[in-house]
């Protein structure tokens, strides 16, 4: 019987043959992938700004987590000061 470190190393090589099996499928998809995209925005006139939220962003590596809003801190109230006549 293998040890479960032998073991160990047989899945991570198999887990690596698939995922260079996985890009090579999508890299020869990605044409045909890319011209029904634009055929579905000819089609139904989807614009720019309707698929904006779908689209990857340049350089954007923001998690949905990253992009919540914060409360807005509270702050302190201001002191009252006498006027000196």
């Amino acid at each position: 019987m293998s040890t479960p470190q032998q073991r160990l190393e047989e899945i991570a090589e198999q887990e690596k043959k698939l995922a260079e099996e996985k890009k090579k499928l999508l890299e020869a998809s990605k044409d045909a992938d890319l011209e029904l995209v634009k055929k579905l925005c000819k089609q139904h006139g989807f614009t720019a700004t309707q698929l904006r939220g779908s689209l990857k962003a340049k350089g954007s590596k923001k998690t949905s987590a990253a992009t919540e809003k914060k409360p807005a801190a509270k702050k302190p109230a201001a002191k009252k000061t006498a006027k000196s006549k």
